[in-house]
């Protein structure tokens, strides 16, 4: 049963919390690319966000900014909001999207190609991408970085999660800053352990969708 939700936006430690949740005893999973495809397409209207039954954490993006949602579907949960400053986040940010970055062309490509009854499976964009473009659209309103935009989206949401979840249900935590488990063990609930907190900034991760029984390495977001 889902007990902390990661509401921390990407590049602010979430993986790393993710890891040491872990190292708690907790199944979490950082960056679901699988269970809310069909609220981030808009094919799916009316989302019963009850699906994380089978874990308990779940931290990243797309997660992070249904937070309110899953706080509601999931009453006894907390909230572990990660943070970092904002010149040191954007640049952070704004270096993964150059890393795997996501352009129209394929998009048009595949749509001439269907039209002029070509070939175009060769054309067809990638599950990932896919997901990678409707994420960045509704997060930030951009698949490419632009600063001033991004920065005030990161502000803002930051914001709203201070001000809508309870305090006893919200942890704010600056890992990059060097917060660790003196922070996150009284507020889980969780004696510290006798290891050093993970500190993770992997370019890759592997992200486990144990509902449908699978372990797929993606790119991070």
């Amino acid at each position: 049963m889902l007990r902390v939700i990661g509401a921390g936006l990407s590049r602010t430690g979430t993986h790393s919390l993710s890891a040491a949740l872990e190292v708690l005893g907790l199944k979490s999973i950082h960056f679901d690319t699988a269970r809310l495809n069909d609220v981030l397409d808009g094919t799916n209207q009316s989302p019963d966000f009850r699906r994380y039954d089978d874990v308990d954490a779940v931290c990243d993006l797309p997660a992070a900014v249904f937070y309110q949602e899953l706080l509601a579907a999931y009453p006894e949960s907390k909230a572990v909001l990660t943070v970092r400053d904002v010149n040191d986040w954007y640049p952070s940010i704004r270096d993964h999207f150059r890393r795997h970055p996501i352009t129209n062309e394929t998009r048009l490509k595949f749509r001439l190609a269907r039209r002029f009854g070509i070939n175009h499976d060769a054309f067809r964009e990638s599950d990932i991408d896919r997901f990678r473009r409707h994420l960045r659209h509704y997060v930030y309103g951009s698949t490419v970085p632009r600063e001033f935009l991004f920065k005030k989206r990161y502000r803002d949401h930051n914001a709203l999660v201070m001000a809508t979840v309870p305090k006893d249900r919200l942890l704010v935590m600056n890992i990059t800053a060097g917060d660790g488990w003196e922070k996150l063990c009284p507020f889980i609930g969780a004696d510290i352990p006798d290891k050093p907190f993970p500190h993770e900034d992997a370019p890759a991760f592997v992200a486990n969708d144990r509902t449908a029984g699978l372990v797929r390495k993606v790119a991070m977001f």
